[in-house]
């Protein structure tokens, strides 16, 4: 039995494929778009892989990394610099592939047939595995909330879309921010190249439109005011204020995430912008869909 997610798979691997062509469309393609299209051309490969799969395991593991890579992508097009006319087209491209992938990483496994020896059909004795670490919990943080002013605009007032081209539709954008019924709680987020904590963005890529999914069995309720302070490898840190946008409940055992809670930014520096520009670099953050 194959992976349910194929025909999907394939049709994605198609449609990026489209999108590489439009980053590849001009012949001096400049370097920072250079490295996107490596990130494309890695996502197709993963997706190749999910169209082959024989097991449902395998299949959602090969998405899920093309997701990630993708998640990526669409972040580091938000900064592209250089004037490259297959930008946009790539970025709305990539982000209708995104809305294909990402319901295929929820759905539940099917259920395999079991032989008389009690394990599925077809599989051989799996190996003794180390129970996984627990998700950390939510630390109030001691420090005092920073009141010294940015060092940069609100992102907010930042062009929409790639190099400024473009407005991102409403229906794209994270839901207004509730207004705090009294002081904001809060909170620290540690998060490094294996931590289960990570920054998330949504269908736009823009990364003030994300923000910090903290792993943690302590989450606060949804739309809870917080100040959050943010630490990252090499000493950096920064402070920003977001609210509770979704919470993932470690009771629900249908769920193959994560137990935590998704903290939304809420008018994100250029300073902090940068920092989480220059992290998601290094490690893809996750998707989560609006």
């Amino acid at each position: 039995m194959g992976y349910s997610g194929a025909d999907e798979a394939g049709n994605a691997r198609e449609s990026l494929g489209k999108a590489l062509e439009a980053l590849q469309q001009e012949a001096d393609v400049p370097e920072e778009v250079l490295a996107i299209t490596q990130n494309v051309a890695q996502s197709i490969g993963a997706l190749f892989e999910a169209e082959r799969a024989s097991t449902e395991p395998d299949g959602k593991s090969c998405v899920k990394s093309a997701l990630g890579m993708l998640s990526q992508t669409l972040a580091l097009l938000q900064d592209v610099k250089s004037e490259h006319n297959g930008v946009l087209t790539a970025t709305e491209n990539i982000a209708d592939v995104v809305s294909v992938l990402f319901p295929l990483t929820n759905r539940p496994s099917a259920r395999p047939e079991f032989s008389d020896s009690g394990r599925p059909e077809g599989s051989s004795p799996a190996p003794a595995r180390a129970s996984s670490r627990p998700p950390a919990s939510v630390r109030s943080s001691d420090r005092p909330v920073s009141n010294k002013p940015s060092t940069g605009a609100p992102i907010s007032s930042r062009p929409s879309g790639p190099s400024g081209v473009g407005a991102i539709p409403t229906s794209m954008l994270p839901p207004p921010a509730p207004v705090p019924s009294g002081e904001r709680h809060r909170i620290e987020a540690n998060l490094g190249a294996t931590t289960q904590s990570n920054f998330y963005v949504g269908f736009t890529g823009e990364i003030a439109h994300g923000g910090v999914f903290l792993a943690t069995y302590e989450a606060l309720t949804k739309d809870t005011s917080v100040s959050m302070l943010v630490t990252l490898p090499g000493g950096f840190e920064f402070e920003c204020d977001g609210y509770v946008r979704f919470v993932r409940d470690p009771m629900d055992v249908a769920s193959e995430s994560e137990p935590g809670m998704g903290i939304q930014f809420e008018g994100l520096s250029d300073e902090a912008r940068a920092l989480v520009l220059r992290f998601v670099r290094k490690r893809p953050p996750m998707f989560y869909d609006v």
